[in-house]
């Protein structure tokens, strides 16, 4: 989704801009610069999100998030910086249209026609946009992703880019910006993606002959914290610490049966697109996410999904980014970010 102010300077190739992945607990943030038309990453940030600041993808506190980007971003009295911001994919329509003919001139019209019988209520609410994946089966049409974002979430990030400053150039959808990412792991291709986030978990199975099947869980790293909050009798600090530190055995266990507990949903619905694609399961899987690292994650999806499973981050300018930026599995999103230049 490209912001209408771009188009005002077309031929303008910005030479840097920011690629921001808003979370619940954190904002993954990158400078990028355009080098000989390659995207090169300068620097990186984790920026803390206040509790409440961000619920269900929606930006509540959009001044002390936006202030926080800009005092990141260090902007001068200079021209205003472009952007590249991700939006929630729970907050949007995706689906696939089989359209007949194969004018792509006439595409824009066409779409919005579609648009009409495959997005439910009224077609102000919502932002447009498609991607022809390529020819149909049969050779007489296209393959075509439409994609129908609401516009109060779309306008919600762009406030919050104004607030920092910045002029939101791109916006995506992060399960596609995942996708992009994906694809520059250091290793061999995998059969699955699990990013696990703080309140949500996208998992992805590529397909060589189509985007492949996305879906989100309603679960992430805060759930593990809620549920030590609740079963140590502690508070949520004391359980967020209690995760990422040094535990008990007792506390081992417990965090094991939750991370089983965990692998067993997400390996239902690896199984359930198994099924739809005619697959017989992933035999590589690459984690990533800022929940990735919880200990015993990784084993239990290993077991759950009969499969390898690799805690991997995202690969900047095709290759590991020097030791000062971070490039850890929670800059995934980023990742994909990175490779939208504003002027393409």
């Amino acid at each position: 989704m490209i912001h209408p102010m771009v188009r005002l300077f077309p031929f303008r190739r910005p030479r840097s801009w920011f690629a921001i992945d808003v979370g619940s607990t954190s904002i993954k943030v990158a400078e990028v610069s355009d080098v000989r038309g390659s995207a090169r990453v300068l620097r990186t940030g984790v920026l803390p999100v206040p509790v409440g600041a961000v619920e269900n993808g929606f930006v509540h506190r959009t001044d002390a998030l936006g202030n926080a980007i800009r005092r990141f971003a260090a902007l001068s009295r200079g021209k205003p910086r472009q952007a590249v911001v991700s939006i929630p994919g729970r907050g949007v329509i995706i689906k696939r249209l089989r359209l007949t003919g194969r004018n792509v001139k006439e595409l824009d019209r066409v779409i919005e026609f579609e648009a009409m019988d495959a997005i439910p209520g009224d077609l102000d609410d919502v932002n447009i946009d498609y991607h022809v994946v390529g020819p149909s089966d049969d050779g007489n049409g296209l393959d075509v992703l439409l994609i129908a974002a609401r516009k109060t979430l779309v306008e919600n990030y762009v406030d919050l880019m104004e607030a920092a400053g910045l002029v939101p150039a791109i916006v995506e959808v992060d399960r596609f910006a995942l996708r992009s990412g994906s694809s520059r792991l250091p290793h061999e291709v995998a059969d699955a993606l699990v990013h696990v986030g703080a309140c949500s978990t996208t998992i992805h199975i590529p397909a060589d002959d189509s985007p492949g099947y996305t879906t989100d869980l309603p679960l992430g790293g805060e759930h593990f914290t809620e549920s030590l909050a609740g079963n140590l009798h502690v508070s949520r600090d004391e359980a967020e610490a209690i995760k990422c530190g040094d535990r008990s055995p007792d506390v081992d266990g417990l965090l094991n049966s939750l991370c089983d507990e965990f692998a067993a949903k997400v390996g239902h619905s690896v199984n359930l697109f198994g099924t739809l694609s005619g697959g017989t399961g992933p035999r590589r899987v690459s984690l990533t996410g800022g929940s990735a690292l919880l200990s015993g994650l990784g084993p239990s999806l290993a077991r759950a999904l009969k499969a390898e499973v690799r805690v991997v981050g995202p690969v900047f300018d095709g290759s590991i980014p020097p030791e000062d930026i971070h490039a850890g599995p929670a800059f995934a999103v980023v990742a994909g970010l990175v490779t939208r230049n504003p002027s393409e």
